[in-house]
């Protein structure tokens, strides 16, 4: 009798385990891939934050010793102006002379010829003469001049010895009208002269424009003749060796200096607050802008 086959339809396919394992395999390497990833991040990011901590430590010290060393020159300048003890020209305040031979430059500058652009520190009453001013500035500038001609932080009053034409013009139209554009010229030709703009001559000028009484409180609220906003710039040149009188090092920024006129005080003694920007403005630039230092 023939032989019947039966067949055995509870068997199944064996699954391969060649197939099973390397997606395993894979899975396993992307895992292990993000964890190392991540860690990596966070490692770095770490990194950042002790760099950045170190930079402000470093730089915050910095700024202290420079605020001791200024604080300790304007005492010896015995009430004379700030601007008449400095150097004409280059503005140099002094030199200090390190044990290792190398040479720190002090320099200072007029820095409140910018618009203030936070109005959170002007009293109610003058936010609308300052903002108009500022609409005024944005509407005669491009983005990158508005930027480079306002600041966000010090007085409000903004220098008549050093604001751009563009930012003269703007306070003068917003708060003297139809008077504006003659008062601001006439501010120009006296600066363009070389005279330096007093209080009292500021006034003549606003009066000689046309300028009414209320308009000339504003004008002396707007612009300053005494400045309290100072750039600092600090070059350091090397004292000896290959590096004697190379430039090795350039920071800047911004401070206040105010006349000390109490009671208690002998003559116009100046004091130094603290700084308002500090940084490190690099060797390259041949000048440096007040803007440089916002």
């Amino acid at each position: 009798m023939p032989k019947h086959t039966t067949l055995n339809t509870n068997t199944r396919p064996t699954p391969c385990s060649g197939g099973f394992v390397m997606p395993m395999v894979i899975l396993l390497m992307v895992v292990v891939g993000l964890s190392m990833s991540l860690s990596l991040r966070r490692l770095s990011t770490q990194q950042l934050v002790v760099t950045r901590q170190v930079n402000a430590y470093y730089e915050h010290h910095s700024g202290r010793g420079l605020q001791e060393a200024i604080g300790a020159w304007l005492r010896q300048q015995n009430g004379r102006e700030l601007d008449e003890a400095l150097e004409p020209n280059t503005g140099k305040a002094m030199d200090i002379t390190l044990a290792d031979g190398s040479i720190v430059s002090i320099y200072l500058f007029d820095a409140q010829g910018a618009l203030l652009s936070d109005l959170s520190s002007v009293p109610n009453p003058q936010v609308n003469e300052v903002g108009l001013a500022l609409k005024n500035l944005s509407r005669s500038v491009g983005p990158r001049e508005f930027a480079k001609y306002t600041r966000p932080f010090g007085p409000a009053a903004v220098s008549v010895h050093t604001a751009p034409e563009s930012v003269l013009r703007a306070i003068s139209d917003a708060i003297a009208g139809e008077h504006g554009t003659r008062f601001s010229d006439d501010i120009i030709r006296y600066r363009d002269s070389g005279e330096r703009m007093t209080r009292q001559i500021l006034v003549e000028t606003a009066t000689r424009a046309g300028v009414n009484s209320e308009q000339r409180a504003a004008v002396l609220r707007r612009f300053a003749t005494d400045i309290q906003i100072w750039g600092v710039v600090v070059e350091v040149r090397g004292g000896r060796g290959l590096s004697n009188g190379r430039l090795l090092a350039r920071y800047g920024g911004v401070t206040r200096i105010r006349s000390n006129t109490g009671r208690r005080s002998s003559g116009n003694m100046m004091e130094i607050g603290e700084f308002y920007t500090w940084k490190d403005l690099g060797i390259d630039s041949q000048s440096i802008n007040p803007a440089d230092l916002y």
